[in-house]
């Protein structure tokens, strides 16, 4: 499995928290809409952000947050600040 598919793995109990049980998780490509196609509504974005500071120990600025809009803008962030670290 390569990274990104690992991510998207990680992401999926994640998403499930951060929505309450809400999200749509299978399948989950990469152009899923968080919003849209996964379900989370806007105020589980922030959610969200907590859960993928503490997943992978890092500062998710406000501007990246912002950007957070499909699955693969979520794992290109993560794949970033892991690079960055």
């Amino acid at each position: 499995m390569d990274e990104r598919a690992q991510i998207i793995e990680q992401l999926k109990p994640l998403l499930s928290r951060a929505s309450n049980g809400r999200a749509k998780l299978d399948p989950l490509p990469e152009d899923a809409r968080i919003i849209e196609d996964v379900g989370l509504a806007s105020l589980d974005l922030l959610e969200l952000r907590f859960e993928l500071e503490a997943a992978w120990t890092t500062q998710i600025t406000d501007g990246e947050a912002v950007s957070l809009k499909t699955i693969r803008d979520v794992v290109d962030v993560i794949l970033a600040k892991s690079a960055a670290q």
